[in-house]
Order: C-alpha cells, then sequence, then structure tokens
C-alpha cells in the first residue's frame, strides 16, 4: 500500500489473511476454520491490515501531494525570481518565456498579445506565428482551454491549413489582465506529479499580468513624456520669448537699415550693420540649437553609445572645439596618463564644450581656464575651473535648472539651457555633475564610470 497505494495494499491484506489461516490457524494446510476464537482473530487480522492500507495509502497520496506542491512552488519561484531580475518590462517577459519553456521541456515559448491582430511579444527559441498558428491560437483564446497539436493530438477546427513542419504545438490561453495565448513548441512536460494543464494556466496568468505591467510601464512613460512636453512648452514660451525676440528685432533692424536708401551710409556703418546681422544670426542659432538639444534630451530620442574614451585626446578636442569663447583666456589642458572613461563620445565632448564656453563668458577676462581630468576611486573626474567673481551660494542649487540664468546672467547673452544640457548629457552616460564656488573662481566637475584601455 505504502509502495503501489491501496489496489495493491487490499488484496495483499486478504492473500496474508489467507496465508495465516492456511499455515497457522487448525486445521493446518486448509482454509478451514474450527474455533470461532479463530474466525474472530482473522476477522481482526483482516481489518487492521485493511485499515493499514488504507492509512499508508491516505499518507502517500498526502506525500504526493506535497513533492506536486513543492515542484510546483519551485517552477514559481523561478519565475518569480526572473521577474524580479529583469532590468525592463520586455526583459522580464523574456526572462519569463525562457524560464517556463525549461520548466517544461519546452523547445520554444511565445507569448503573443492579441489586439487587432496578432503579435509575438516575447520568445524564446522560437519564431513568429503563421496564420495556421493564428487559428490555433484563436481556438484556444475562444474555449479558454489549452489547445494542442502535434504527434496523436489534433485540434478539431475546420478548414484550418497545415502546420509547417508537422510541429508539436501548445496553446495556453489568458485568462486575466490581457487578451492573448502563450505558445510552447515541442513536447510539454509537466514535473513528476504535477498537473500540467493546472501548471500551464498558471504560467498564462503570469505571462498575461507581466504583460499588463508592461503596458501600464508604457503608458504611464507616454503620459510622463507629454507631461514634461507641455511643462517645457509652458517653460519655453514664458522664458525664452525674449531671446528670441531680441535678435530677430535686431536683424530687421539692421536689414530695413540697409535697404533704406534714403539714407547715405558709410562703409564703416554698413560694415556696423553686417556686424549686428551676423551676431544676432549666431545668437539666434545658438539659442534655437540649444532649445532643439533640451528637446531631444527631454524627449527621449537620444540614446547614448557607451564606449572605451581616451580622456586627453578628447579634451584637446573639446578646447580646440571650443577656443572661439575663450576671448583671450587661457586654457590650460592636465590629465593622467593613460586615463579612459567609458561613455558616449559626442556627448561627453559636448558637455565638456559647454562648460569651457560657460567658463568663457563669465570669467575674468584675460584669466586662465583649467580642464582637467584625474582618477577618483573607480571613477574619472573631469573638472571645468575658471578665475572669476563666482556664483552666489544661494544660486549654487539652481544652476542646473533649465533657463535659469542667476544674476550674472546680464552679463552673457543666452537661453539659460547650457548647463541643464550638461546634467542631461552627463547622466544619459550614466555620470554626474557637481559644482563648486568661492569668489575666486568656480570649477564644474563631471564624473563618469573608468574604463581600461581597449585591446588592440
Amino acid at each position: 500500500a505504502a509502495a503501489w497505494g491501496y489496489r495493491v495494499g487490499l488484496p495483499s491484506a486478504i492473500v496474508a489473511d489467507l496465508l495465516v489461516n492456511f499455515f497457522f490457524v487448525p486445521p493446518l494446510h486448509t482454509l478451514t476454520v474450527q474455533e470461532p476464537s479463530n474466525v474472530l482473530t482473522l476477522v481482526l487480522f483482516l481489518a487492521v491490515a485493511a485499515v493499514g492500507a488504507g492509512m499508508l495509502e491516505l499518507l502517500r497520496r498526502q506525500a504526493a501531494v506535497a513533492t506536486a506542491r513543492q515542484a510546483e512552488t519551485a517552477v514559481l519561484l523561478d519565475l518569480s525570481k526572473q521577474a524580479a531580475e529583469a532590468t525592463s518590462p520586455i526583459d522580464a517577459m523574456n526572462r519569463l518565456c525562457v524560464a517556463m519553456a525549461r520548466a517544461v521541456g519546452a523547445k520554444g515559448c511565445a507569448l503573443i498579445r492579441h489586439d487587432s491582430a496578432w503579435t509575438v511579444v516575447a520568445a524564446f527559441g522560437d519564431e513568429g506565428l503563421d496564420r495556421a498558428e493564428s487559428h490555433l491560437a484563436a481556438e484556444a483564446l475562444r474555449t479558454g482551454e489549452v489547445v494542442r497539436f502535434g504527434g496523436a493530438v489534433r485540434a478539431k477546427i475546420r478548414s484550418m491549413p497545415a502546420i509547417a513542419g508537422g510541429r508539436s504545438l501548445t496553446f495556453v490561453p489568458f485568462k486575466r489582465h490581457e487578451q492573448g495565448v502563450l505558445r510552447f513548441v515541442g513536447p510539454v512536460l509537466a514535473p513528476s506529479l504535477v498537473d500540467r494543464d493546472r501548471l500551464l494556466l498558471v504560467f498564462a496568468d503570469e505571462a498575461s499580468l507581466a504583460l499588463h505591467r508592461a503596458r501600464l510601464t508604457g503608458e504611464a512613460q507616454r503620459a510622463e513624456a507629454w507631461q514634461r512636453a507641455d511643462e517645457f512648452k509652458t517653460i519655453l514660451l514664458s522664458s525664452v520669448s525674449h531671446d528670441l525676440r531680441s535678435p530677430l528685432t535686431a536683424i530687421k533692424a539692421s536689414v530695413g537699415s540697409l535697404r533704406d536708401h534714403t539714407v547715405a551710409w558709410t562703409a564703416e556703418d554698413r560694415g556696423a550693420f553686417l556686424e549686428t546681422i551676423e551676431s544676432q544670426t549666431d545668437r539666434l542659432t545658438t539659442t534655437v540649437t540649444d532649445l532643439l538639444e533640451m528637446s531631444r534630451l527631454e524627449g527621449g530620442a537620444v540614446q547614448p553609445r557607451l564606449e572605451p574614451i581616451h580622456v586627453r585626446p578628447m579634451l584637446e578636442d573639446a578646447g580646440r572645439a571650443a577656443g572661439s569663447s575663450f576671448g583671450g583666456r587661457e586654457l590650460r589642458i592636465r590629465a593622467d596618463e593613460g586615463l579612459w572613461l567609458r561613455a558616449d563620445y559626442a556627448l561627453v565632448l559636448q558637455s565638456v564644450g559647454n562648460l569651457l564656453s560657460n567658463a568663457g563668458k563669465y570669467s575674468t577676462p584675460g584669466g586662465t581656464i583649467e580642464l582637467v581630468g584625474e582618477r577618483d576611486a573607480g571613477t574619472v573626474r573631469l573638472t571645468v575651473a575658471d578665475e572669476g567673481p563666482g556664483i552666489p551660494p544661494k544660486e549654487l542649487p539652481r544652476v542646473f535648472e533649465k533657463f535659469y540664468r542667476g544674476s550674472g546672467g546680464k552679463r552673457a547673452q543666452g537661453t539659460g539651457l547650457g548647463l541643464s544640457i550638461v546634467k542631461s548629457m552627463v547622466t544619459l552616460c550614466g555620470g554626474s555633475v557637481q559644482v563648486q564656488s568661492t569668489e575666486r573662481g568656480t570649477t564644474f566637475s563631471i564624473s563618469l564610470p573608468a574604463a581600461s584601455a581597449p585591446l588592440e
């Protein structure tokens, strides 16, 4: 009974009772019984054996149920672990496909969503969905039951095209959260003593929940993007109208003066008008470029390409690119030998360039600007230090805000977006930016992950 169940245990008890009667109850070697007490003994023996077999059968079933629950729990814990370790909703669904396929020994697994059409959202070792398979998926979704195709099992769907390659397929419908199915390719074998269809339906619930979370995450990200765009538009209209209107007014006034033939302008006057047009056009171009760059960063359109960067040549490139904005100030570049960092080259180059341009605008004319790269406990710190009046302590927490130029903003033209762009670019590269300022000057520091020199 303990090994093979009650169907074997009860006949064994009867046979044992007959053997006791045959070998030990007088008259021996017969099945007849002379004494009533012996009859009672044999009945009690049979009753105890039968009850014992029943209890052992019950214990066997409970042990089997506990083993099945343990196996099922282990599978579900693995699914939860995979989802918890995922870095994104898509990664979570791909990890679930891998874990579910391995749990049932399938060759492939796909999570398929059904909206207006069938879409494979995540997959492992699987291909796309063809027309024949979409019929099976629709049948599973319609009936709410597991649908199998392959081997001795065939789906009873009229006019259904043949499955390519005669693959063995299993479709498990979602019953909550989302419309869709799980598709398994190859034989599906549940762990010992675990109900296969029940386990597959639990898998489908986990997959539909992951798909629902991915949808909610996407909607939240879109809503956040729209909110940021709306806030950016509001700030833009209130803060940049002057920066756009002023150069346009100056350009229009200069062009209008040049077109006025009633005044005999001298060559010097015409040169001044052209210089005004050129400088205001440059100012307008810078404003529009900053706005477009900030819009791309805010909207998530910039995807960094992280790679090892040799610090010294990159700092020299940034110095050459920003050279025209120094106004006679001396630039000193210093970097540790063999120093490499990991970031997007274009983003870091522009970030350092913006800091250099900012130093050229606000530092003391004739002073020195230092551009330094050095190691700092597993990171690389890029420092831009100038000699100037510095930034008031109360304004330091706001210098990276969009459109904020502080009390010294009147000394130089700009949109107030330069430092905000620097912070966004550095953050995209996995770094951070800080500022320190005294009455003798201001220092901006960019910290980025260190890297090893690439192999030749």
